[in-house]
Parts: structure tokens; C-alpha cells; sequence
């Protein structure tokens, strides 16, 4: 039984319960996530560690904050990060370009395998251990 079924067959069993109005599961589908599987070998051979290559894929990604913006009494980060369209679709995060400790210039999709999967839309914790309602 996988743990994406096992809310529904709960909730299902709850609501035989005698004195159970209603029973509901929390639907835990719908999220969408990119993959990025990083080949350790193929990242060895141009001098790439796994943290090297999660750095760059975060920061072009998600983008890093390089600095901040004092307007008045706010302060607003400053964020860099590749621009949407070079990274809107799973071909185009693999054509990301990485420069290698030697100066070489190589893509992400060399040393890594970008895909998308489908899971939660979002990621519910108590106690920091993983939960889902019925």
C-alpha cells in the first residue's frame, strides 16, 4: 500500500465508524517538482562536486541574494537569478550554462538528469515529522 493511498482507504474505514458524520481525507496531489538527478561520476570527471552543482542550481534557479534596498525605513533583498525564460521549461534547465574549476563551459543536463515529477502540492509537518488529515 503506498502512502499516497492510504489517507483515502482511512477515510473510507472512518466513515463505517459508528457516530462519524462525515469523514475527509487531505488530497495530497497536484504539486509539480523539478528533479535534479546529479550523475556523481559525470560531475567528477569536470572537477564538480555535489555541492557545486546544487550551489549552481539553486542560484540559478531560485536565485541568491546579493545585496539589499533601503527605501525609507524598508529593506527589500536584492535577488539574482537566470531570467524565466532560460529556465521555463526541463530542456532549457538542462542547457543552463556551468563553468567548471578549469574555466571549461559545460550544461547543467552534463551532469545532470532534469525531469519533472508530479507529488503534494504542499508539504504538511507537526512535530517536524511529515503528516496528512483525515
Amino acid at each position: 500500500m503506498t502512502s499516497i493511498k492510504l489517507p483515502s482507504k482511512l477515510e473510507t474505514i472512518a466513515k463505517t465508524v459508528p457516530g462519524v458524520s462525515s469523514a475527509l481525507a487531505e488530497r495530497l496531489t497536484g504539486g509539480r517538482y523539478v528533479d535534479v538527478k546529479i550523475d556523481r561520476a559525470a560531475a567528477a570527471r569536470y572537477g564538480l562536486n555535489i555541492s557545486d552543482v546544487q550551489a549552481i542550481v539553486a542560484s540559478a534557479i531560485g536565485g541568491d541574494n546579493i545585496g539589499e534596498t533601503v527605501e525609507g525605513l524598508a529593506r527589500f533583498p536584492i535577488n539574482l537569478r537566470y531570467p524565466r525564460e532560460w529556465r521555463d521549461t526541463v530542456e532549457k534547465v538542462a542547457n543552463l550554462p556551468i563553468v567548471t574549476p578549469q574555466g571549461m563551459q559545460i550544461t547543467l543536463g552534463m551532469v545532470a538528469k532534469i525531469s519533472v515529477s508530479d507529488g503534494p502540492p504542499m508539504l504538511a509537518r507537526e512535530n517536524a515529522r511529515p503528516t496528512g488529515w483525515v
